[in-house]
């Protein structure tokens, strides 16, 4: 059996094949492994092989239902920019537990752009964003400063990563 991964350097090496096996459990986390085997063009019990091994080496780190919130009903979803006091590694760490706590705070990005972080929060409505504002300027976790952006439209939904193009050279 070939090798499905090729270590150089310390970094896994993906192939062909296993991009292919993220890039369709991407768009389907529920499809059989014998569709999966079919897409991908392996007998099933390889195929199956390679999934567990992706989802053991930590490729695969859950599944997930994309909820249509729409269904659920009024939703309002914005993003807050935010600008710590200071930068010592103590601060971030006291932020980042605070957000991991908050399940209004549904992904976060730390940048390196004019403020620290990029939230990105859903909640009922206007009134529960101010409060969550409110909260998250007095949590004393030091936050200076917070701009809160209400998205209008959900132009493109994720839908996934580009796994196929992040890896151009894969044999």
């Amino acid at each position: 059996m070939i090798d499905m991964f090729e270590r150089g350097q310390g970094i896994v090496k993906l192939d062909r094949i296993n991009l292919n096996i993220l890039a369709c459990l991407q768009e389907n986390g529920r499809i059989t492994n014998q569709e999966l085997a079919d897409r991908v063009a392996l007998s099933p019990s390889a195929c199956l092989t390679r999934t567990r091994r992706l989802e053991e080496e930590g490729y695969v780190d859950g599944y997930r239902a994309n909820v249509a919130l729409d269904k659920i009903g009024p939703v309002l979803s914005a993003f807050m920019e935010v600008t710590l006091e200071s930068h010592f590694p103590e601060d971030f760490d006291k932020f980042g537990k605070y957000i991991d706590s908050r399940d209004e705070i549904v992904s976060a990005f730390m940048l390196g752009a004019t403020f620290d972080y990029l939230l990105h929060v859903v909640v009922r409505d206007m009134a529960q964003l101010r409060a969550l504002s409110d909260e998250i300027l007095g949590a004393e976790i030091g936050v200076v400063k917070l701009n809160t952006l209400p998205v209008l439209e959900d132009c493109k939904r994720f839908g996934g990563y580009p796994v196929r193009q992040l890896v151009p050279d894969a044999p």
